[in-house]
């Protein structure tokens, strides 16, 4: 049986959802009657997912494959530090705008769930505790703060998979959680254009991200992640009506 591997950050992994069986991707998985590998991570950045999708992609080379990822927001950025961050994918870990941002936890989440603030805050805590929010800070400070940065970031990471997929001949499809991954106001200089130029976006199966769709639509939400009937009804409407899927639909 083909294995579905899949890519993405907390709107992939399923967060806040009663189980991760309610993800557009499993759920995806189980309509192509594909095992599922999903390797998505909560606040996981573009860089995170294209490295956890070759990974997976290299461990179950021999099988037959079928990646399907929803990219992130573009001002997420991993490193690898040189100590265990606590994070699951330790020592890797993603900097996000509430690493290196001193903003109002219940503004941010949308909410004044004290479950969802008390585990936010512990997680800063850590970040600060072991030094991770002051090397964010610094860092977008010194490099990452130009929208130019997020989107040459990230466009590299597409370009970077999507050229490996098609090297190892695995089928694919992208898309995207939020429109900004393609929204840039600024100059578009010869990186940026060569960049775009190498984005095959045939393979994106629509060019409006999840987020924006799930609030276009007024779909039912916990705090910032879509209630599991929207993942149902983003797979029915949106997915399914793909052409890019119609072949490996039984």
């Amino acid at each position: 049986m083909t294995v579905l591997i899949a890519g993405g950050d907390s709107f992939t992994f399923g967060s806040e959802l009663p189980s991760q069986e309610h993800a557009w991707a499993n759920l995806l998985a189980d309509k192509l009657n594909m095992n599922i590998c999903n390797t998505a991570r909560p606040a996981a950045s573009n860089s995170a997912i294209r490295r956890n999708v070759m990974n997976a992609v290299h461990k179950y080379r021999e099988l037959d494959l079928f990646v399907a990822v929803m990219w992130s927001f573009p001002n997420r950025y991993e490193f690898r530090f040189a100590y265990d961050t606590g994070h699951l994918d330790s020592p890797w870990y993603s900097i996000n705008p509430w690493t290196y941002n001193d903003e109002n936890f219940e503004e941010h989440f949308f909410t004044k769930d004290d479950n969802t603030l008390e585990k936010q805050i512990e997680n800063r805590k850590n970040a600060e505790a072991l030094g991770m929010t002051a090397f964010a800070k610094s860092y977008v400070r010194n490099v990452a703060q130009t929208k130019y940065w997020e989107i040459y970031n990230s466009w590299c990471e597409i370009v970077m998979l999507q050229n490996y997929l098609v090297k190892h001949n695995i089928p694919y499809v992208f898309t995207q959680v939020d429109n900004s991954l393609f929204e840039f106001n600024g100059k578009i200089d010869n990186t940026l254009t060569a960049l775009r130029a190498d984005i095959d976006m045939t393979k994106f199966i629509t060019n409006e991200g999840m987020f924006n769709w799930a609030k276009r639509t007024k779909q039912q939400f916990y705090t910032t992640h879509p209630h599991e009937s929207a993942h149902k009804i983003w797979l029915d409407q949106i997915l399914l009506q793909s052409d890019l899927l119609h072949k490996y639909i039984i």
